[in-house]
């Protein structure tokens, strides 16, 4: 019998596994690599996960590395940049351009992201 991670990754052929959800600790950013080399930033908000680009769009820091966790947004360490986690909008200047996000499910405990 198929299980559920068999029957995700058959049915949907651009979902990665990334890590064990319980690595990705609450308030955290976890960096994390997409399998064509794409650079993703993991979090853990009241037990819900999500995936957004690591890179800042105002000046290329690397959120994972400078940035922080505000409540629901993260905040780029380099010009206080702020973006909303979930939908990836730019809600603090100087940034304008939003965060690529990425769906994000938990699959027998681990982190599957698409793209």
């Amino acid at each position: 019998m198929e299980t559920e991670l068999e029957s995700m990754e058959r049915t949907l052929s651009k979902l990665f596994a990334i890590c064990a959800a319980d690595e990705v600790l609450e308030g955290e950013i976890k960096g994390a690599q997409l399998p064509d080399g794409t650079r993703i930033a993991l979090y853990n908000l009241n037990g819900a996960y999500y995936a957004t680009a690591d890179t800042c769009t105002h000046e290329a820091a690397s959120l994972s590395e400078e940035g922080m966790v505000d409540d629901a947004s993260v905040v780029c360490g380099w010009h206080l940049c702020g973006f909303e986690i979930a939908s990836g909008a730019a809600i603090a200047s100087p940034c304008s351009e939003p965060l690529m996000t990425y769906p994000v499910r938990v699959i027998e405990g681990v982190l599957h992201v698409e793209h």
